[in-house]
């Protein structure tokens, strides 16, 4: 995928257009920011807190994770939180969490937009310093590797989808075949977690025919709406509450969802400052619409009305 062509010519994106881009020699996918906390785990010796962030890092920068050439400047933003809970040194036994921030830039602008941030608390593994992050793709043979990408793929692929309707898919897909040979394991299977928030119900959530009126809303937000916002904010924003409205019903009947919920953890702070430029009119439908939508949130989106 090569996003620098596609948001230039975002008015025109075709599928075509997000599928093709330009040669960059040693050009790598993402460009991921570790960092490893362990305020729990009270040992003398902390370098191997370093060398997993080290080994993590490299894991994930230096592969190449996409079918298409990016460029340096294309790469796929993330951020990634692991909090050590425990660590039993004997067994080299890892558990705590992860969390996943991913953005990508909106058109015309300096500005970056959230596309996930998710917490996850249920990361067991094993590592030892200087170990090999040994992956095979679709399968599971080391669980830190297989958490690692599950979740880049989950970013890749809600980066295609904001470009490209629909175009996250393979990418899903692929999530779904390390899911799938990761159910021996914990953290993967649908009672792991809390309140269906899990791996489990993200990829069949985003699998799901159910669901594709939210992907597609996904889709109008960003290219429709964030990236138009720059040439002309009203029409921008109106584009976004639109696509607001087309999933309402979805939210509605499956308001615990955790595509829903993946929705608005990563852009209620962004939704209050869209709607609070708009007229007293809109902020007031806005208010209404959001607070249905996402109830967990309502007293931030009353600060849209001041």
């Amino acid at each position: 995928m090569c996003i620098k062509n596609v948001i230039t010519n975002f008015r025109n994106t075709l599928l075509l257009g997000v599928l093709i881009c330009f040669n960059s020699l040693n050009a790598q996918d993402i460009d991921a920011t570790i960092t490893v906390i362990h305020p729990t785990v009270q040992i003398s010796n902390t370098q191997i807190f370093e060398s997993l962030k080290g080994s993590i890092s490299q894991f994930i920068n230096q592969r190449l994770w996409c079918a298409d050439k990016i460029t340096n400047i294309e790469r796929f933003k993330m951020n990634i939180l692991i909090d050590i809970k425990n660590y039993e040194l004997n067994s080299n036994n890892f558990s705590g969490t992860i969390q996943i921030q991913a953005t990508r830039p909106v058109y015309g602008s300096t500005y970056s937009t959230v596309l996930f941030n998710q917490l996850d608390e249920e990361l067991d593994f094993q590592y030892q310093e200087f170990q090999a992050m040994e992956y095979q793709v679709g399968s599971n043979v080391y669980n830190l590797t297989g958490v690692l990408a599950f979740y880049v793929n989950v970013v890749l692929g809600m980066n295609y989808d904001s470009y490209a309707l629909n175009a996250g898919t393979n990418y899903f897909q692929k999530s779904r075949e390390i899911l799938n040979a990761s159910q021996a394991l914990n953290g993967w299977r649908p009672s792991d977690g809390k309140s269906l928030k899990n791996r489990f119900y993200l990829i069949d959530n985003l699998m799901s025919e159910r669901y594709k009126p939210l992907r597609k809303a996904f889709f109008d937000y960003h290219l429709n709406g964030l990236d138009l916002m720059h040439k002309d904010v009203t029409k921008g924003r109106d584009a976004i509450f639109k696509s607001l409205e087309d999933f309402q019903e979805l939210a509605r009947i499956f308001p615990n969802s955790m595509l829903v919920k993946v929705f608005f953890n990563a852009k209620y702070k962004e939704l209050i400052e869209i709607f609070k430029e708009a007229p007293t009119a809109e902020q007031n439908k806005a208010v209404d619409l959001l607070s249905r939508m996402d109830p967990a949130n309502k007293l931030f989106y009353d600060k849209i009305k001041g």
